[in-house]
């Protein structure tokens, strides 16, 4: 799959993870959102929004996923990469969340409602989620 943001900028962090890693990796994440200059709300939104789409990662995509993130003085940003089957369309783009009594579901529509950019690209060679929040100031 193809970078969807970096430009030249090197990343603050760049690494494999699985289900065992889930936990160092939100808290790496957590550290550096905090240095970037995310706090209160906007930092556990920011902290959310990455581990559910890490988590999607792992349970739908094939078990391994690969998370980089970039700040630079507006914005900062996360990719998440995983070499699943790719899911569908519908299940990209929807706009509600959805029916309360489905077993999943919510995490790429929690992820739309919390960050305030996002790019979801699919297909047979995995799923890249990329998710974006403005850095105050």
């Amino acid at each position: 799959m193809t970078s969807f943001l970096n430009g030249d900028r090197p990343p603050l962090l760049a690494c494999r993870f699985g289900h065992t890693g889930l936990p160092r990796l939100r808290h790496a994440v957590g550290t550096l959102a905090a240095r970037a200059g995310l706090s209160g709300i906007r930092w556990d939104d920011f902290v959310l929004a990455v581990h559910e789409a890490a988590v999607n990662a792992v349970g739908h995509g094939g078990g391994i996923g690969e998370l980089r993130l970039w700040c630079d003085e507006t914005m900062l940003w996360c990719q998440i990469i995983d070499d699943g089957p790719g899911t569908t369309a519908g299940r990209l783009n929807r706009s509600h969340p959805p029916a309360l009594d489905g077993t999943g579901g919510r995490g790429l529509w929690l992820i739309r409602q919390l960050a305030d950019e996002t790019t979801f690209t699919s297909g047979a060679e995995g799923t890249l989620l990329g998710i974006a929040f403005r850095l105050p100031g």
